[in-house]
């Protein structure tokens, strides 16, 4: 415990004793466990109650970590920082800062109140000008640190100044802002975050396609063999630890004391409650021989292999018991055919079927995570019912704890309607709901261990072990099911391992590009873009649209370069937008090297008229509203491309336009010659040939005349 201050002091009016509460004016997660919350004295502070999620590690404060002379004051501090909105610092809002980012933010506070401990300094008051920018100098000195990390460091010290006035007068920092008005990234000379998770790379489509088809494949084929196998294990796994006593929880036992502990948990406890429920003993035949399954047995009781084996008293209980025994209880014998064999020629033993459920919900989680939209943390946070469907809309909704958001739009309800999701992901999400137990669907710790089967335990798994499994997931993968149905190798990445974030920034990139490829039709990315825009995902609190965007800015860009380099080239361009085109890829060809920082930046460059080009299926659009014939009232971001008309004052054709028109006047033609074409569409279709003829006719002869060659005489 720590010494508290002789004289009671208030932090916003709030009284300071050993005894105060630590988290007061915080939002508490519904699984918070309220014996558990910190008091002002303790030694150290757990502040998981008030974290909105479950899938960080815990946030645990050890006050014996800090230099003695400012524990109380860092005390005092991070009271403020809990419970107070933080003062307007350089460029930000007040706000109440995140759980996560306090608890990071002292990390880096601790490094700077050891160098004011080796320069003797006892107090926050004791600071003076001199010493913030000594401490700048010391920092800037240290050439093998990244400007990141020196950046929080500054930002550290610069947020327990803007608390200073919460705080008593002699744990403050002097008045004067520390190094004037610049900013921690300013100050160490960093970049800054451009639109962070648009840094994030791209899954290369390459990889994607099949990870995703793999991943799909796993969640619903391979899935539905295992799961009738894996709710009987599942089911005798859980009513195992719900009845075994407490000697069979103790770790770390050995010898006599397991074997007595692993026989009262056996015949004194799991055997009744098998009875009770009904449920039998797993067998197999061996050699013609019926006899009890030790794997299953095992696995499905929270028993011990060797001892099963080699201790007469524990088969004795089991053979004594009476318990029916029923053949492949707990050991899966039926494949399904893909291609033209089935993915699994031998029997899986219950072992064995732990390590197959483990990739199941990696391809869950891919599934989940990809085709939704939504960040790690929400998808991991995910609970049993998040799953409503909506039969007057057609419509799947996916309900879960949002992040960077409002309190009000976190509570997981169907009224929040967080995001709207298609079939794989309801099917995934069903798939898990099979799988675990307790309510949260991705829990800590390995399958059928005591944390994934225990249903009062709401942690669920972190980002770190999400990403190990995927890279697990897709060594089984490639070395298992590869070989036995033919399906594409997931091969490697260039920008490394497959990471769970990465997978958000990799939908927004397909959703604009619609590329094609082994699961371009399971996928329909124009379809995703439609659900994903209703719900959630569509507003602007969930940050996925400036993905959207921020893709949409790149392909622009991308395209107008190549546009650029095909006039250089020589492409020929027609149509009453002709002109105008020429002069927009001119324009947008010295866009090139503009910083983009914002979304807003993003927004703005879209809007740039030069930028206004979007290639249709047989003409190009060069944008412009009050001229636009799609739009009715002159207004409008962009071309519509179903009311599109061929005549439109906006439209202009390039050589490559021109191609694709060849190709679709070659099939109406020989749709005309078919014999049951209706006459009113016979005669829509002729009129359509006659436009595009006059197009076709046009292009030719608005062509340039080639440049005469001067021969040169030998």
């Amino acid at each position: 415990m720590t010494s508290p201050a002789l004289t009671t002091e208030h932090i916003a009016g709030l009284p300071i004793t050993p005894t105060s509460p630590v988290i007061v004016n915080r939002t508490l997660h519904p699984d918070a466990d309220l014996t558990m919350l910190p008091a002002f004295g303790d030694p150290w502070w757990d502040l998981t109650a008030a974290l909105p999620d479950r899938h960080s590690p815990r946030p645990r404060i050890y006050w014996d970590r800090f230099p003695e002379q400012f524990m109380h004051a860092c005390k005092l501090y991070v009271f403020a920082l809990v419970n107070l909105d933080e003062p307007r610092m350089t460029r930000s809002r007040p706000t109440i800062p995140a759980i996560k980012t306090l608890y990071a933010d002292l990390a880096a506070l601790q490094f700077f109140l050891a160098w004011l401990a080796d320069r003797g300094i006892t107090a926050f008051a004791e600071v003076t000008d001199d010493d913030l920018n000594a401490y700048l100098n010391h920092l800037t000195d240290l050439t093998a640190r990244t400007s990141d990390w020196k950046r929080k460091k500054l930002l550290a010290v610069q947020r327990l100044h803007a608390y200073r006035d919460t705080l008593p007068p002699r744990h403050r920092l002097p008045a004067p802002r520390p190094w004037g008005g610049a900013t921690a990234g300013e100050l160490a000379e960093h970049e800054g975050h451009k639109l962070r998770e648009n840094r994030t790379p791209r899954i290369h489509p390459d990889v994607m396609h099949p990870l995703l088809s793999a991943a799909l494949l796993v969640s619903t084929t391979i899935a539905a063999d295992l799961l009738p196998t894996a709710r009987r294990l599942v089911a005798m796994r859980h009513l195992a630890h719900q009845v075994a006593p407490d000697s069979r929880r103790q770790p770390g036992l050995i010898g006599t004391a397991r074997r007595r502990a692993l026989l009262e948990h056996c015949r004194g406890h799991l055997l009744p409650a098998l009875t009770a429920a009904g449920l039998p003993l797993p067998g197999r035949r061996l050699r013609g021989m019926m006899t009890i399954d030790i794997d299953g047995l095992t696995v499905g009781g929270w028993l011990d292999r060797v001892q099963l084996r080699k201790f007469p008293a524990l088969r004795d209980a089991i053979a004594d018991s009476g318990l029916p025994v029923k053949v492949n209880w707990l050991r899966v014998t039926g494949f399904t055919t893909i291609g033209h064999r089935t993915w699994r020629s031998t029997s899986v033993e219950a072992t064995e079927l732990v390590e197959l459920l483990r990739h199941v919900t990696t391809a869950c989680f891919l599934v989940t995570a990809y085709l939704s939209g939504i960040r790690t943390g929400e998808a991991l946070n995910l609970r049993r019912g998040c799953i409503t469907h909506d039969t007057k809309l057609g419509q799947i909704f996916l309900s879960g704890q949002q992040m960077k958001t409002s309190d009000d739009r976190r509570e997981r309800s169907p009224r929040t309607i967080p995001w709207v999701v298609t079939e794989p992901v309801a099917h995934a999400i069903s798939v898990l709901e099979d799988l675990t137990p307790g309510p949260v669907l991705f829990p800590l710790g390995e399958f059928c261990s005591p944390q994934w089967i225990d249903a009062s335990r709401h942690s669920c798994r972190r980002s770190s072990s999400i990403t190990a499994n995927i890279a697990e997931f897709i060594a089984w993968f490639n070395s298992s099911i590869v070989p036995t149905t033919g399906h594409p190798t997931i091969g490697e990445d260039p920008e490394g391992s497959i990471t769970a974030p990465r997978l958000r920034r990799t939908l927004a990139w397909h959703i604009v590009r619609k590329p094609g490829g082994t699961i371009a039709g399971a996928t329909q990315y124009g379809h995703l873009h439609t659900n994903i825009i209703r719900g959630y995902a569509g507003n602007a609190a969930s940050g996925f649209l400036d993905e959207i965007t921020f893709e949409e800015f790149l392909l622009r860009a991308e395209t107008l370069h190549d546009d650029h380099q095909r006039l250089t080239r020589g492409e020929h361009v027609s149509g009453p937008a002709a002109d105008t085109y020429k002069d927009r890829v001119a324009a947008a060809s010295r866009f090139a090297g503009l910083t983009i920082t914002t979304p807003a930046q993003v927004n703005n460059a879209l809007a740039n008229p030069d930028l206004q080009v979007h290639h249709g299926a047989l003409l190009t659009c060069v944008y412009r509203p009050a001229t636009a014939a799609c739009q009715d009232d002159g207004t409008g971001d962009g071309p519509v491309w179903g009311r599109c008309r061929l005549t439109c004052r906006n439209a202009a054709r390039t050589d490559r336009d021109i191609t694709a028109l060849r190709d679709h006047v070659r099939g109406l033609t020989a749709d005309l010659d078919g014999p049951v074409l209706p006459d009113p569409l016979r005669r829509r279709v002729e009129l359509r040939l006659a436009e595009h003829q006059r197009a076709l006719t046009e292009h030719e002869t608005t062509r340039p005349a080639p440049t005469p060659t001067i021969g040169v005489p030998a």
